[in-house]
């Protein structure tokens, strides 16, 4: 049975494939009129991005994924790294000096418009390593804030030996260093 399903199935795909497209219709000179998504040209990818999420939140052991995990788990690699080899300081350095050019970005936006909320939008709304890694932002004028994306990683590689680190740690390296 399910051999004669499969082998119906792949006849009827080979006749009129062209007929699934959505241009494919009698009047195909006319010009779509409708709204658009903003992924035209892009829907391969898309759909590449969109099955990334899918399978990492398909992923519920030996915990609930989420999209940030692979961000997350970096991060704390390189911390435990630095902190492992008392290099702490030299990673802050080192950080502070690649993500300078947006720093001087921002503070040139800052200066010019004189307004904390450009600081904002420079340093988390319009980047994208912010909006990834802290999935949910809340936004007020001048202010943003997040729930820490550390902990439930924490929980489970801590308890598995791949890093030591606390969650305030994280906050006193990461954050307020």
């Amino acid at each position: 049975m399910k051999r004669e399903t499969l082998i119906i199935a792949l006849i009827l795909c080979g006749f009129g494939i062209s007929s699934t497209y959505a241009d494919s219709h009698m009047d195909a000179g006319k010009k779509f009129d409708g709204a658009t998504s903003g992924y035209e040209g892009r829907e391969d990818r898309l759909g590449r991005s969109m099955a990334v999420v899918l399978k990492s939140l398909n992923a519920t052991e030996p915990y609930q994924h989420d999209i940030n995990d692979a961000l997350v788990k970096m991060i704390l690699t390189t911390l435990q790294f630095a902190k492992n080899n008392d290099m702490i300081d030299e990673l802050i350095a080192s950080d502070v000096e690649v993500v300078r050019p947006l720093l001087e970005r921002v503070r040139r936006n800052y200066l010019r418009t004189g307004k904390l909320d450009t600081v904002m939008v420079g340093m988390i709304d319009r980047t994208a390593c912010a909006y990834q890694l802290f999935v949910e932002i809340e936004m007020k004028d001048g202010e943003r804030s997040w729930q820490s994306p550390f902990g439930l990683i924490l929980e489970h590689s801590v308890r598995l030996g791949q890093h030591d680190l606390t969650e305030k740690e994280v906050h006193d390296i990461w954050i307020k260093k």
